[in-house]
C-alpha cells in the first residue's frame, strides 16, 4: 500500500506527465543550485558545465511557464514560484533516488549511498564500530554522515537523508525507532580539581562548568535538574562539539557535562575522573531513527541489522 507521502509524490508527477516535463537531471540541477547558491559551484559539484546546469534550468522554466529563479545583483536566488515548486521538486528527487536504489537492489542487495545525520557525541564515539560492521555485511554501501547544526527533522520528512542516530529520553512517535545504546551522561572533571564526596547542584555550580550548547538534550536535563533545586545553570562555557568540552577538561578548565561514552578512555586511564553529583547521571537512550510508513530500502535494512546486532 502506497504511504501518504509517495501517493502525494505520483500525483505530483501525473499533474505535470502530458506535458513531458521535470527530468531527474533538471531537478537535480535546480535543487543543487539551491543548495550551493550558485551556477558555477552546482556545475563544479555535477561536474557539469555550467552552460549545461543554465539550459537545464531555462527549460524546465520554460516548460513549467514560470521563472524559478531570480537574478539578485551577481547572485540568483529561488522566484517566488520556484519557492512554491521546490517540496515538490524534492519529492520527486527523492522518489527517483527510490527507483534508482530499487534498481540496484533487485538481488535485495544493499548498494548506494546511505545519507544518515548524528550529533558529534554519536559520530566520534558510537558510529565507528557500526560503520565498520556495515562495511563487512555491505561492502558496495557507501555511508555519508552530516552532524550539527543540521535539520535533520526537514532532512527526514524531504528525504534528504535516510536515517538519523539521535539521543534522547525518550523516542519520538513520528518516526519509525531502533535502540541502540543505553546512554548516561555525567559531570568530569580533571584529577587535581576531583573532590571525594558527592556534590549537590548548589556545590557544583561554584565550580566553573562547560556544558554542551543551549538546546543540546543533555543540557535541557541538567537545566531541569537544577531547576527543581531553585538554581538555574549557569556555564562558564558552553560548546556545541563534544570533544571541545573534553578538551578543556583536560586542561583543568572546569568540570564538564558530558555522555560517559565521549571519557570512557579518560577514565579508564585516570587523565579524567567521573564527579559524583546529587540526581546524577541522566540517563538517555541513543536509537537509529527514520521515517515511518515508508519502504524500507535493502541500504537501511542493512543498517537496521546492525543496529540490532550491537545494541547494548
Amino acid at each position: 500500500m502506497l504511504s501518504t507521502l509517495k501517493a502525494n509524490i505520483i500525483d505530483f508527477i501525473i499533474r505535470f506527465s502530458c506535458m513531458n516535463i521535470m527530468t531527474p537531471r533538471q531537478i537535480r540541477s535546480v535543487l543543487k543550485v539551491v543548495e550551493v547558491g550558485s551556477v558555477n559551484r552546482a556545475a563544479e559539484v555535477l561536474h557539469l558545465a555550467p552552460s549545461s546546469i543554465s539550459a537545464q534550468i531555462r527549460e524546465l522554466s520554460q516548460e513549467l511557464g514560470v521563472a524559478l529563479f531570480d537574478q539578485v545583483g551577481r547572485r540568483i536566488v529561488l522566484s517566488r514560484a520556484g519557492q512554491a515548486l521546490l517540496p515538490g521538486f524534492r519529492q520527486f528527487h527523492a522518489l527517483t533516488q527510490d527507483i534508482e536504489q530499487q534498481a540496484k537492489s533487485i538481488n535485495h542487495e544493499a548498494v548506494g549511498e546511505l545519507k544518515l545525520f548524528a550529533p558529534s557525541s554519536m559520530c566520534i564515539y558510537r558510529l565507528p564500530p557500526l560503520i565498520e560492521a556495515l562495511q563487512k555485511t555491505a561492502p558496495r554501501l557507501e555511508v555519508t554522515l552530516t552532524h550539527e547544526p543540521f535539520d535533520y527533522q526537514t532532512a527526514l520528512h524531504n528525504r534528504e537523508i535516510d536515517a538519523a542516530i539521535l539521543v534522547s529520553q525518550q523516542a519520538d512517535e513520528q518516526w519509525e525507532s531502533q535502540p541502540l545504546m543505553n546512554e548516561a551522561v555525567v559531570y568530569v572533571c580533571h584529577p587535581e580539581r576531583y573532590q571525594n564526596m558527592t556534590l549537590t547542584p548548589e556545590q557544583l555550580q561554584q565550580q566553573p562548568l562547560i556544558t554542551t550548547e543551549p538546546g543540546c538534550s543533555y543540557r535541557l536535563v541538567a537545566e531541569a535538574h537544577f531547576k527543581k533545586q531553585g538554581l538555574t545553570l549557569k556555564p562558564r562555557q558552553s560548546f556545541s562539539n563534544v570533544e571541545v568540552v573534553r578538551r578543556c577538561l583536560l586542561a583543568n578548565m572546569g568540570v564538564g557535562l558530558l555522555p560517559r561514552c565521549v571519557v570512557a578512555e579518560d577514565l579508564q586511564r585516570g587523565t579524567l575522573v567521573e564527579q559524583a553529583v546529587v540526581g546524577v547521571p541522566y540517563y538517555f537512550q541513543s536509537m537509529l531513527v527514520y521515517p515511518k510508513g515508508m519502504r524500507v530500502l535493502p541500504k537501511l535494512e542493512a543498517l537496521i541489522r546492525v543496529v540490532a546486532e550491537n545494541r547494548c
